[in-house]
């Protein structure tokens, strides 16, 4: 019995259990959909040169896999075709594909060594995600979008090169990125997805290009060693959590072009010392700044209007505060636990 089904050169299903090396015919045209799904005892694969497809889930939970040769008549790799090979170390893409498909190197838990050629144009979700020993990587030129999740957790990635062209960044796509230090955003970049870098605590420091109009939810959310922030005119909203738990964040100027602020923006912030809210602001979210410990002053402009629920709960070395005239609202606990308060003024 043959150890593989070729139907008109498509490998369908591969049955060599116990094979740990193998060579793929060269009357081979195309892998098919799960052709060696879970082959656990392959170790080395040789494609040959006929081959110009690779299908969806080819080689998916091929936990042994160290080695494999793809050439660069492929064309075309499905969506997690490698899903879950934990032994691959390293892979070479093809000089003529343009696409990376959903989760193709998802959970490739090995993977420390990766080239992009530049035909490369589209990086689709998921694809390195859980390549938790990745340690670097740059984008081809022709790169536009960073799509959701596509590094999400790969934590020893340190450093990240995106090309002059990325125009958006989707959501959660360096989240659990705890090894990243710096990323430099191209002047492109006119929009960060939710939650895109949460978890980056090694990341110390972030300039938002011109042009980006908010900060999504949660977007340096527990990056924890983050000192420096750079806010361009553009940003006229920052938006639930977006700085939540930064606890290494000291100072952060916001621009005056910023209207509107979420709940939990600065929440766990607890070196953040002073802040100015821009005038606009119509109000402060609940538990804004709560457990911002180390925050000693706060003016808030004439134009807001209410204070939220727990808004600077926790901040034990606030010593005064001045309530815009046209308060209508303090929301429950908003002061709660600020021991150093003397000083509260209120003009009406």
């Amino acid at each position: 019995m043959s150890k593989w089904t070729i139907e008109q050169g498509v490998l369908k299903e591969y049955f060599g259990e116990d094979v740990t090396k193998l060579v793929i015919p060269d009357h081979v045209t195309a892998i098919g959909e799960r052709a060696f799904f879970q082959c656990t005892s392959l170790t080395d694969v040789i494609i040959p040169n006929s081959v110009t497809s690779i299908g969806r889930q080819a080689f998916l939970g091929c936990s042994e896999l160290v080695h494999i040769t793809i050439p660069d008549s492929v064309l075309s790799i499905g969506e997690e075709a490698f899903f879950g090979c934990t032994s691959l170390t390293h892979i070479t893409i093809p000089h003529g594909m343009t696409v990376l498909r959903q989760g193709v190197f998802a959970w490739c838990t090995s993977l420390t060594d990766l080239s992009l050629p530049d035909s490369i144009t589209s990086i689709e979700r998921q694809a390195f995600s859980y390549c938790s020993s990745l340690s670097c990587i740059a984008l081809p030129n022709r790169v536009s979008t960073v799509e959701r999740e596509v590094f999400y957790d790969c934590s020893s990635l340190a450093r990240i090169t995106l090309p002059e062209g990325v125009c958006s960044i989707g959501d959660s796509a360096f989240s659990g990125c705890s090894s990243l230090k710096h990323i430099a955003l191209p002047n492109s970049v006119t929009a960060i997805g939710e939650r895109a870098f949460l978890g980056c605590s090694s990341l110390a420091c972030i300039t938002i290009p011109e042009g980006v109009p908010r900060l999504e939810v949660w977007v340096f959310s527990e990056c924890s060693s983050l000192e420096e922030v750079t806010l361009p005119d553009s940003v006229t909203s920052i938006r639930t959590g977006a700085f939540s738990d930064c606890t290494s964040l000291q100072f952060i100027t916001l621009p005056d072009s910023v209207t509107w602020m979420g709940t939990s923006v600065f929440s766990g912030c607890s070196c953040l010392e002073q802040i100015t809210i821009p005038d606009g602001v119509p109000w402060i979210g609940d538990d804004a700044f709560a457990e911002c410990s180390s925050l000693t002053s706060v003016t808030l402009p004439d134009s807001v209007t209410s204070i939220g629920q727990g808004a600077f709960l926790g901040c034990s070395r606030l010593t005064n505060i001045q309530i815009p005239s046209h308060i209508h609202k303090i929301g429950r606990g908003a002061f709660e636990g600020c021991r150093s308060l003397d000083t509260f003024y209120y003009t009406y």
